[in-house]
């Protein structure tokens, strides 16, 4: 249920150059395909993980598939990008909810955790392995096949119906701090893309300035209902920000290079299917540590490990700013698919180990919220400068947010970025 999530991004960036020729969109605007689909997973995720702690997750999982499919019968039809886009948001929510369903499950799990995380690692290598290729093979037949796969997860919803329920108590949700939360995550985005592509300063500001307003509500509103949206106690703990922004580093390289990288290799001759097949082997290679990963989720190493991928993915991002030919950029993909998927069981792992019962859920959904949060914002990033600069600048001012140096908390006595 939680693989065809990947989809959204992996294999939806494959189809990007199709998808630019028949909306009749070039640059930065194009990117809005991946941000919007980033910022709809993530708010998806931490509402729907909350509703998990208070509802349980047998509605969660019944609202998530209907959003999924709402969203992909809208991008189905619709004709322009704005259509296209609220489609993707729409899918991007259920995604999110089915994604955080598929991860509060396994947090239930106690002492079968570990074990647990390591069979969720192997699925999400098998679907990272086979992203770029399969959006390449729905892209053959059209582009709108390639950006609704996260459909897919539907097919395991009645699989895993029998581990859902409902919770025996029924607590308030607090729907407006779950729409103020919505109203950042879209500013923030909002403000980075218009920052970044030089436009009027005063609609920079007014991005600006509403994201702080709309922050600055939600505080106040968080301190007046402890068990709202998100749960007191995670904005507050160190490792959650640790978690959070090793996690949003991490997603801004990967959505970046995806956003590159079909546009670097079909300058240079390749198709559609061919530059699947070209990132194939990286996806391949950062599945397989992914699912070493998991082995070491409760050692010392973790906390090292977690900052050698962001490092990794600057240096890729550099390599193939420098060089952006075939084999770099088929190397920057790699790093990306390599440290994402490590991180992904990782974080994973530290959130639920440290994460209070009641309000795991929420605490999941934050990460996941951080995490697509923050590949948005290097999705936008990139394709703002790149029209201004080049792919060289891009690409290179990217990864600065995946830099990561180490310090010793004396906290936890684990390593943040």
């Amino acid at each position: 249920m939680y693989g065809p999530a990947v989809y959204g991004v992996s294999a939806a960036a494959v189809a990007l150059p199709d998808a630019a020729e028949h909306l009749d969109v070039r640059g930065s605007g194009l990117a809005w395909l991946l941000s919007a689909y980033a910022a709809g997973v993530g708010v998806g995720a931490v509402t729907a993980g909350r509703l998990v702690d208070l509802r349980g997750s047998r509605p969660v999982l019944l609202t998530g598939a209907a959003s999924l499919t709402v969203g992909a019968l809208v991008c189905a039809v619709a004709s322009t990008l704005p259509a296209v886009v609220i489609g993707r948001v729409l899918l991007a929510v259920g995604s999110g909810a089915l994604m955080v369903t598929a991860l509060a499950g396994v947090a239930q799990l106690a002492a079968r955790r570990q074990k647990a995380l390591a069979a969720f690692g192997a699925c999400l290598a098998g679907f990272s392995a086979t992203a770029p290729l399969a959006g390449a093979v729905a892209a053959y037949g059209s582009w709108r096949a390639a950006i609704v796969l996260p459909v897919l997860s539907l097919a395991a919803v009645p699989l895993c119906w029998s581990l859902t329920a409902g919770s025996r108590r029924i607590d308030r949700v607090d729907w407006l701090a779950a729409g103020l939360l919505a109203a950042v995550a879209a500013g923030l985005l909002l403000t980075v893309q218009t920052a970044a592509q030089q436009a009027a300063w005063e609609g920079t500001v007014i991005a600006a300035v509403a994201t702080a307003a709309a922050a600055a509500s939600l505080a106040v509103r968080h301190r007046s209902r402890p068990f709202g949206i998100p749960p007191r106690g995670i904005l507050s703990a160190a490792w959650f920000w640790r978690a959070a922004i090793t996690g949003a580093g991490v997603y801004a390289g990967l959505f970046a290079v995806l956003y590159a990288a079909p546009h670097l290799l079909s300058r240079q001759g390749h198709s559609t299917m061919s530059i699947g097949a070209l990132l194939l082997p990286g996806a391949v290679i950062g599945a397989v540590l992914a699912r070493l990963a998991a082995r070491v989720a409760r050692r010392p190493p973790a906390g090292r490990l977690l900052a050698g991928v962001n490092v990794l993915v600057a240096a890729a991002l550099c390599y193939a700013a420098v060089d952006p030919r075939t084999l770099p950029v088929a190397a920057a993909c790699t790093a990306a698919f390599t440290a994402s998927a490590v991180a992904q069981i990782l974080l994973t792992a530290r959130t639920t180990d440290n994460a209070a019962v009641h309000a795991r859920g929420g605490a999941i959904g934050l990460l996941t919220l951080a995490t697509f949060l923050g590949g948005g914002c290097g999705a936008a990033l990139c394709a703002s400068l790149w029209q201004a600069w080049g792919p060289t600048v891009s690409l290179a001012a990217v990864a600065v947010l995946p830099a990561a140096w180490r310090r010793r908390s004396p906290a936890d006595g684990t390593t943040c970025a």
